[in-house]
C-alpha cells in the first residue's frame, strides 16, 4: 500500500509580545485535495510523551492549541497508525509570533495516481507553465517519501504513429523527472517509463477519451 505524508506549515509573523501558545489548524486530505474525515492526528514530544490529539470533521479539519517546539505527529485511520514524522515549529526571534499556523497532512492509499492538470505543449515534451503547481506539489510529496522509489509513467492517445507516441511518452516522463530533480529531488528516487498508446483508460475514438489517455502517472515501486 502506497502512502504519502507531508506537512505544509504556513504562518504570518507580526510584532507582538512573545507568545506561549497558538491555535493550529490541522487538515488531512489526499493528493487530489479531497478531505479525509474521521482521521485521528496525535501529537507527541520527541521523547514519545503524548501531548494531544484530534479527529477531523467532514471537511478534514480540526484545531489544536500548540506552542513553538519540535513534535512527533502521527496519523491514524480506524485506529491503525499510517504514518509518523517529526515536525518543527521553531521559536521565532525577537517579538515575532505565530499568527496563523496550518499543518496539512496529505495521505494517499492508492498505489498509483495521475498527475491531474499536468499539460504539455502539443505533440511535445515541453511542460506547459500552467502545470508547474501540480509539479511543485509532487516535489513536496517526494521530499517526504525519500525512503521510497517511484516510476513516472507517460501515456499518450493513439493519434499518430505508435513509435512516435512511444518516444513522446518517454520524453514526457523524463521531463517531469527533470523538473522535480531541478527542484531538489534525488534522481535515484525516480524511474522514467513511457507506455505510449499501449495502456488506454478511455475510448480513443472520442476527444474526451483521448484527453484522458494523455496522462502522466506516479507509481510506487515495490
Amino acid at each position: 500500500m502506497k502512502t504519502k505524508f507531508f506537512f505544509l506549515i504556513l504562518f504570518c509573523a507580526t510584532l507582538v509580545q512573545a507568545q506561549v501558545s497558538f491555535d493550529a489548524q490541522i487538515l488531512v486530505k489526499n493528493f487530489s485535495d479531497l478531505a479525509i474525515s474521521n482521521a485521528e492526528v496525535q501529537l507527541y514530544d520527541t521523547n514519545g510523551v503524548f501531548i494531544s490529539k484530534g479527529i477531523t470533521d467532514v471537511d478534514g479539519q480540526f484545531k489544536l492549541i500548540m506552542k513553538p517546539g519540535k513534535y512527533q505527529i502521527k496519523l491514524l485511520l480506524d485506529g491503525v497508525l499510517k504514518k509518523e514524522r517529526i515536525i518543527n515549529l521553531p521559536v521565532l526571534e525577537g517579538n515575532k509570533m505565530y499568527n496563523k499556523v496550518r499543518i496539512c497532512v496529505v495521505y494517499e492509499e492508492r498505489k498509483q495516481f495521475t498527475l491531474e492538470n499536468l499539460l504539455f505543449e502539443n505533440n511535445s515534451a515541453v511542460i506547459n507553465e500552467h502545470s508547474y503547481p501540480i509539479l511543485n506539489k509532487l516535489v513536496d510529496f517526494l521530499k517526504n517519501e525519500q525512503d521510497a522509489k517511484f516510476e513516472i509513467a507517460g501515456h499518450t492517445d493513439n493519434v499518430g504513429a505508435a513509435n512516435d507516441n512511444q518516444l513522446l511518452s518517454e520524453n514526457r516522463a523524463k521531463a517531469v523527472i527533470a523538473y522535480v530533480v531541478a527542484n531538489g529531488i534525488d534522481a535515484s528516487q525516480l524511474v522514467a517509463k513511457g507506455y505510449g498508446e499501449s495502456a488506454p483508460v478511455a475510448d480513443n475514438t472520442t476527444e474526451d477519451g483521448r484527453a484522458q489517455n494523455r496522462r502522466t502517472e506516479v507509481r510506487k515501486l515495490e
